[in-house]
């Protein structure tokens, strides 16, 4: 069945016994024992009983369903009233399967970086040598002078003036006059 199925059957089931189903997975309380004949026989046969039990299958299924499921806590029917409590073996199913899915989570996500890690692999194979496949560095722009003062400029000023101005042959500066 598909999950768009599923879903459809949950938002019926949902807007039917709003008190007793949720489509918000942290809205969803732990359901009475045998609830799937109850739904059922109330839908008269407009759901198929194979869809029910897959729709409800992944309702229970969910971590947050799951999480909900500890000793003592009350168990719903289709109004929404209680009918019954949540053994301490439920709870220990409950904490099994919890367990179950993060085992599940945790395989997907380390099998998925290996396979990651081989299509790199082989992209990079496929395009030819490394140093060939890289792009040239980026040139850094050289780092922005700190900012001058009036004094600094006119310290610069003074030193390149000096350059230009002639020296005697012993490289002795000679006296420098303002022109007149």
């Amino acid at each position: 069945m598909s999950h768009n199925a599923i879903l459809a059957v949950i938002s019926l089931l949902a807007e039917k016994w709003p008190s007793c189903f949720s489509i918000i997975e942290s809205g969803r309380r732990p359901l009475k024992r045998g609830i799937r004949e109850d739904v059922l026989a109330a839908l008269g046969g407009a759901v198929s009983a194979g869809k029910v039990s897959a729709a409800l299958r992944w309702y229970v299924s969910s971590p947050e369903y799951q999480r909900r499921l500890v000793h003592g806590a009350w168990r719903v029917d289709l109004n929404g009233k209680p009918v019954g409590i949540v053994s301490q073996e439920d709870e220990a199913h409950a904490r099994a399967q919890l367990a179950a899915i993060e085992a599940k989570r945790a395989e997907c996500v380390s099998a998925s970086t290996p396979a990651l890690n081989l299509a790199e692999r082989m992209m990079q194979a496929s395009q030819g040598p490394p140093a060939a496949r890289l792009p040239p560095k980026p040139t850094m722009p050289p780092a922005p002078a700190k900012a001058l003062t009036l004094k600094d400029m006119r310290g610069k000023r003074l030193a390149e003036h000096a350059e230009q101005r002639p020296t005697n042959p012993r490289g002795q500066i000679r006296a420098w006059r303002a022109p007149s």
